[in-house]
């Protein structure tokens, strides 16, 4: 009988798109392995899993209340749920990858009881909660920070699962990427030789960060031209000789490739990117969870390749009197690509094939 591995991550691309790569490479190992998808039935997942040739199960959502109110009563039946039901899709595989978000403690839950192996990937510089309860039971414990794994002794740093579009952008040299940028910023209508930013709040866009575009747009610098993704849900306002909205940027290593700065959310994976691709970036936090946000833009910040601004205090009249210089010691700045996350996917991949290896007792 073939070997199966459930893979679990589920509600944002955060947790989805790591689990892809991983899937991915997994593939390419050993294409006869039988490769699973275990999310939620109304997150991002129950699109992008399937259009990646993916099986994808779903189970209740399990989130952790942080305030005592009626909804929080119904969490722990929630769970349980959820855990019986994991148990099921689990139950007979030869390993789950759980990559943190609403199903993986009740996925890491059901396959100890299923008896199942268990690897995970906590890509935040704070881990949630979800993952704080796996690594306890998992046979390896991977990690995308250096921080994370000093506090968590026997983890592994890997770094994060990005994609290959991605990490070629790395690849390109001093000539290849002046035609790169060349050639999107034409498509877009825009000039190569004036400053381009790209500006984006997620797969279902930012309230906070279209308002703010939109005040600026009232009296905007001429030189600088600017690509906006309002998010798949929000309607676009009037395009201009400098500004293009989207919906959504589908091409994110045509933005990383061609763009001088980056206005974004300091998700795990949005972080971890801009390291890759080595661009300065204007990072909102998003306060949410357990401020992991918050402590992922600090690493960057840290490093001196991101300016963090508060999400209550960004508007139109921050990105009016700080754009232009930011923009500027963008265009002045030349960072080193890091390379903790191009072999990722592969790395985790390996540690993987090694759990399930006949005889194997994990690495953690």
């Amino acid at each position: 009988m073939g070997r199966r591995i459930v893979l679990a991550g589920g509600g944002t691309a955060g947790h989805i798109e790591p689990a892809l790569a991983v899937a991915d490479a997994l593939q390419r190992i050993d294409s006869n392995i039988a490769l699973e998808f275990l999310g939620t039935s109304n997150g991002l997942e129950k699109l992008l899993v399937p259009q990646r040739g993916y099986l994808l199960r779903t189970i209740p959502k399990a989130v952790l209340p942080r305030k005592i109110s009626l909804t929080a009563l119904t969490f722990p039946f929630k769970l349980l749920s959820g855990i019986f039901k994991a148990r099921q899709v689990i139950k007979g595989a030869d390993l789950l990858i759980g990559f943190g978000g609403y199903v993986s403690a009740s996925a890491y839950l059901g396959a100890r009881l299923a008896g199942v192996k268990i690897l995970i990937h906590e890509a935040n510089a704070r881990p949630g909660w979800a993952n704080r309860l796996g690594r306890r039971i998992a046979e390896v414990v991977a990690v995308n920070f250096e921080s994370v794994r000093l506090q968590w002794p026997g983890s592994i740093l890997t770094g994060m699962p990005i994609r290959r579009a991605i990490t070629e952008v790395t690849r390109l040299s001093d000539t290849e990427s002046k035609k790169f940028r060349e050639l999107h910023a034409t498509t877009w209508g825009f000039d190569p030789k004036r400053p381009i930013i790209a500006i984006f709040g997620g797969s279902q866009g930012s309230i906070r960060i279209n308002d703010a575009v939109k005040q600026y747009l009232k009296n905007p610098e001429t030189e600088i031209q600017l690509l906006h993704a309002l998010g798949s849900n929000n309607s676009l306002p009037a395009a201009t000789a400098n500004y293009l909205p989207l919906q959504y940027f589908h091409d994110m290593a045509s933005i990383y490739g061609s763009a001088d700065l980056l206005i974004t959310r300091s998700g795990a994976v949005t972080c971890s990117e801009l390291l890759t691709v080595a661009k300065f970036a204007i990072l909102i936090p998003l306060a949410h969870g357990n401020g992991e946000q918050i402590e992922n833009a600090r690493q960057l910040v840290d490093q001196n390749r991101a300016v963090m601004v508060k999400d209550e205090e960004f508007d139109g009249k921050w990105l009016t009197q700080n754009l232009k210089p930011i923009v500027e010691q963008a265009r002045s700045r030349k960072l080193v690509s890091s390379e903790l996350h191009l072999k990722a996917a592969e790395r985790i991949a390996e540690l993987a094939m090694e759990v399930i290896r006949p005889n194997s007792q994990g690495g953690a």
